[in-house]
């Protein structure tokens, strides 16, 4: 292995470094929003609310002509290509409790349409921390969304299932390998569509398409390849069946819900760190902004300003190479703060305060950044910029190079343990 990585040329080891680097920072942000536990908190959620949500969908989903056509074909789907085993049984129960839960009366079935609600909000919720949104929905455009994912939701199914039913018709009468290999990818299809739309819409921040294609691709391999393995695992090592006996089935699909929302999330760090990690750029990884990003930072919004319009995140990141979205969306956050900046409706930002009642001390003192390196050259192009943080660097230097021991505090002397016996 170190042989190959050898021979490769120095463009291919910066590609690789680069992928590394990404994998990192995925794992870093899988880590630091505690995704381990927003899927456990999913899985409980969906546990409570997967009957509720089955029963509102399947009451919608009858009020269309062609349900019952597609009723038996689409259970069957569903428990075929997403539950690596146990479907079967699965699929009985479930059917069992919906048949009780759709014949609740009026308040009853409110009370679902709530808990079924409460899924949604939760993943809604799960999303934008990773996406690190703070601008929330509010009540109604929560409700409206979640509405229309309820009502949308078994139209699409709907029409999604007549089609392959179509093509598996066309499929038995044509005998094509090809018409039957094409099949084989529904599954993988809907998978990769369910995700993409998923890390589309629902975190309350604009998400490039190509971002949410590619992490819903990732999810949509990841929960292929674990349905296999997780499938193997319960044919080759029949521990649940062997401890639970008839009862298996429940801690099976406890065990394949958290995979699932494990994998969404994965999913969905892969797509926001898309939005992070600069390719492109010297430094993908970006840097901490300090007191020269601040102050240029201010500098930009006023030029903006001057203009007479706001400024996108992503136009402000775009304008230096060492800056990433999350960390000056951070840097926004705490000028907004101080009454620097200002974001507008539509979340772009503006300058909220004059330059010229705003000073650089102020600037250093009330937002505690760091001063800027020597090694810094990136703000040299700003006229007497660069010559002021020198001074800055050089004035604290020449004020605080004095050692502690100068300031040594003078305590009392303490009396000896020799007087101390004499005595």
């Amino acid at each position: 292995m170190g042989t190959r990585l050898a021979t490769l040329g120095p463009q291919s080891k910066a590609h690789i470094g680069k992928f590394v680097g990404f994998v990192k920072l995925v794992v870093q942000q899988f880590l630091a929003h505690r995704d381990d536990r927003n899927a456990a908190a999913l899985t409980f959620t969906t546990l409570l609310s997967l009957v509720p949500l089955m029963t509102v969908s399947l009451a919608i989903f009858y009020a269309f002509p062609a349900a019952e056509e597609v009723n038996a074909v689409l259970q069957d789907f569903l428990f075929q290509n997403f539950m690596p085993t146990a479907g079967e049984v699965l699929q009985q129960h479930l059917d069992a409790f919906i048949s009780k839960a759709s014949s609740l009366s009026g308040p009853s079935f409110a009370v679902l349409i709530a808990v079924a609600l409460l899924l949604m909000s939760n993943i809604d919720q799960s999303l934008n921390t990773i996406w690190e949104v703070r601008a929330k929905r509010g009540f109604v455009s929560k409700f409206l969304t979640y509405w229309a994912v309820l009502t949308l939701g078994p139209l699409l199914i709907t029409a999604s299932v007549l089609a392959t039913s179509k093509l598996v018709i066309l499929a038995g009468m044509a005998h094509s390998p090809w018409w039957e290999g094409l099949l084989k990818l529904a599954p993988v299809s809907s998978s990769l569509l369910a995700f993409t739309l998923i890390y589309g819409l629902v975190p309350n921040v604009r998400v490039k398409f190509s971002h949410a294609l590619i992490g819903g691709a990732v999810a949509a391999l990841l929960f292929e390849l674990a349905k296999r393995l997780f499938a193997f695992y319960l044919q080759t090592f029949p521990t649940y069946e062997a401890i639970y006996g008839a009862l298996a089935t429940v801690p099976i699909f406890l065990v394949w819900l958290y995979l699932t929302w494990t994998i969404v999330l994965i999913g969905a760090e892969v797509a926001h760190g898309l939005r992070l990690y600069h390719w492109n750029k010297p430094n993908p990884r970006g840097v901490e902004p300090g007191f020269s990003d601040a102050v240029y930072l201010l500098l930009l919004l006023d030029e903006a300003s001057a203009q007479g319009r706001a400024l996108s995140l992503w136009e402000i990141t775009a304008s230096c190479d060492a800056w990433r979205e999350d960390r000056i969306a951070n840097l926004l956050a705490d000028m907004q703060e101080r009454h620097w900046a200002h974001q507008t409706a539509d979340g772009s930002w503006s300058l909220a305060r004059r330059l010229n009642d705003l000073t650089l001390y102020e600037v250093l003192m009330q937002g505690r950044y760091p001063l800027p390196k020597e090694s810094d050259v990136r703000w040299d192009g700003v006229s007497g910029l660069a010559d002021r943080f020198q001074a800055a660097r050089s004035g604290a230097a020449g004020a605080l190079d004095v050692a502690l021991a100068e300031f040594r505090l003078r305590r009392a002397d303490t009396p000896s343990l020799v007087a101390r016996q004499g005595g």
